[in-house]
């Protein structure tokens, strides 16, 4: 078998087959961040990402019950969860992936507001429909402290017993428990 040699301007590939990061495409730099050609920022996203962001919450449905001739006998509202806002969405329905918004908050201030308050509702509406029982309790916790920074807090008892301490250590043991419940009391 003979071996063919590349013509000089094909891309390079590693051991894996994977693409080289630096391969030249004509004078550019084909991972170039600065490249204009590949930024479809617009304004109007800004408008659009709260657009999409301020949809009602919740959904009110009526369940109807009918008699035998037709008419309506009894209306029962039910509420039922509006679908849950995520920029993975936003995202898509624009065309762009969620890492090109955060280049876009890094870029343009306004943009930037508008992420900031879209997360704020976005929370908010997950608040608000969990204590409404609309969401599944585990699913909005594991939302809520994972991409809203919020947190679990537990308390822990500092109680030690059972081992047998020097007078020093015990004593070092109830001077900090003194001071965090003093601490504890002012706030």
């Amino acid at each position: 078998m003979s071996q063919t040699k590349k013509p000089a301007g094909t891309k390079k590939r590693n051991a894996k087959g994977q693409f080289v990061k630096g391969n030249k495409i004509g004078e550019e730099t084909r991972f170039q961040k600065e490249n204009e050609a590949a930024c479809k920022y617009k304004e109007e996203y800004c408008d659009k990402l709260m657009e999409f962001f301020n949809q009602p919450d919740v959904d009110i449905q009526y369940k109807e019950v009918f008699d035998k001739q037709g008419n309506v006998v009894a209306r029962t509202p039910i509420m039922l969860p509006a679908a849950y806002p995520t920029f993975e969405l936003f995202a898509a329905s624009i065309g762009v992936t969620t890492g090109t918004l955060k280049n876009w908050c890094e870029q343009h201030p306004r943009f930037k507001d508008c992420y900031a308050r879209a997360k704020e509702i976005q929370l908010g509406k997950l608040t608000s429909n969990a204590l409404r029982g609309l969401y599944n309790p585990i699913y909005a916790k594991f939302e809520a402290v994972n991409n809203h920074n919020q947190k679990d807090k537990q308390e822990v008892e500092t109680n030690v017993s059972g081992v047998g301490l020097d007078d020093k250590t015990r004593a070092l043991i109830e001077r900090v428990e003194r001071r965090l419940h003093d601490v504890e009391k002012k706030e």
